[in-house]
């Protein structure tokens, strides 16, 4: 099973149509706008206003894409797939559920621009002001949670899980070790002088992250 390049994640998805991609700039527009505003002065200084005018467009326009002003600057966007789709992984019966776990969360955390200046900015942006940090573990641990429940759904399915004596935290812990897996490879791209996050780059790196998860949790047993 080949991954969705984390192009998806961190760059632009191949086959976006007109609409998806406008829609990607415009949140990518903003993202920088606010990150660049925040720099300057301080999150608290800047307002929805400010990020609206430089980004370009209205005040409205910025809420369809952010909640508020920090998930601006955090670029944190995340987009649940369609019920039809989370039914499809909860009633899959697929035996690497690491796998098909790591995979729905590329999905979840779809939009997010992650070029190595803006990565820069954004992670010097959360060191001068940690309380964005705060912000960014609060929305990860909602998005954990709600994705937690389908893939114990799909546990009690399964032969090899059903039996757990709690589905729920299992459920739990997996979608933790997906998230750090993504986030691992995700790293390695962008940390990487000679990786240029093409599909095969980003499918390469997250068998990587796999493997090397893989081998710990080996060990540890």
């Amino acid at each position: 099973m080949q991954f969705c390049s984390l192009c998806k994640y961190i760059a632009v998805a191949k086959d976006e149509g007109l609409r998806e991609r406008k829609q990607r700039e415009t949140r990518e527009a903003i993202h920088r706008a606010a990150v660049r505003h925040a720099l300057a002065t301080s999150p608290d200084a800047v307002t929805v206003a400010d990020i609206s005018a430089e980004a370009d467009v209205s005040t409205r326009t910025f809420f369809n894409y952010f909640p508020t002003k920090e998930d601006a600057m955090l670029g944190f966007h995340e987009q649940l797939p369609t019920e039809d789709e989370l039914e499809e992984f909860a009633n899959s019966d697929s035996p690497d559920l690491l796998r098909d776990t790591v995979q729905l969360m590329l999905e979840v955390f779809s939009a997010s621009p992650t070029d190595r200046e803006i990565m820069r900015q954004r992670r010097e942006l959360i060191h001068r002001h940690p309380q964005l940090l705060q912000k960014q573990m609060t929305r990860v641990l909602s998005v954990e949670t709600r994705v937690a429940s389908v893939v114990a759904k799909r546990m009690r399915n399964l032969d090899a899980y059903r039996n757990l004596d709690d589905i729920e935290a299992a459920a739990r812990i997996l979608v933790i070790l997906a998230i750090s897996t993504v986030r691992n490879a995700i790293r390695t791209v962008a940390n990487s002088p000679t990786l240029t996050s093409t599909a095969a780059d980003d499918d390469r790196a997250i068998e990587q992250s796999l493997t090397t998860l893989r081998e710990v949790v080996d060990r540890l047993i």
